[in-house]
């Protein structure tokens, strides 16, 4: 365990990472890696490409989702779609908000938020 995981007692979250994403550079998901290892109540899962959840068809980055949960991975609140993440500050920037619980406080820039796939936006009739 790292002395940054034994100096706080940590926010859980569950981070899904987008392994489709090849055109994110392998040092944003190194970036991430490092974040998660370094949050005792953190997982990060790797999956196929999250397009049903993301807008992301056409903006280059790697795209994800995270959710806060409780230490046996239950959920605690609303997924939150990150992305394009395109250079290490923006995975830097993501860790910070993971490390700060995620708060809705500006701290995460809106650019790092993406848009839900269109078929999740409501339609107004």
């Amino acid at each position: 365990m790292s002395d940054a995981a034994r100096n706080h007692p940590g926010h859980p979250f569950t981070l899904v990472v987008c392994a489709a994403c090849e055109a994110a550079t392998g040092q944003v998901k190194d970036e991430l890696r490092r974040v998660v290892r370094d949050s005792p109540q953190g997982v990060m899962i790797s999956t196929g490409c999250l397009r049903t959840v993301l807008d992301c068809a056409g903006r280059r980055g790697l795209h994800a989702a995270v959710q806060p949960c409780t230490a046996d991975r239950r959920p605690t609140g609303t997924a939150m779609r990150l992305g394009p993440l395109v250079t290490v500050a923006d995975a830097e920037a993501v860790g910070a908000w993971l490390r700060a619980g995620m708060p809705d406080d500006g701290t995460l820039p809106d650019r790092l938020r993406s848009a839900p796939a269109p078929r999740h936006v409501p339609h107004l009739n």
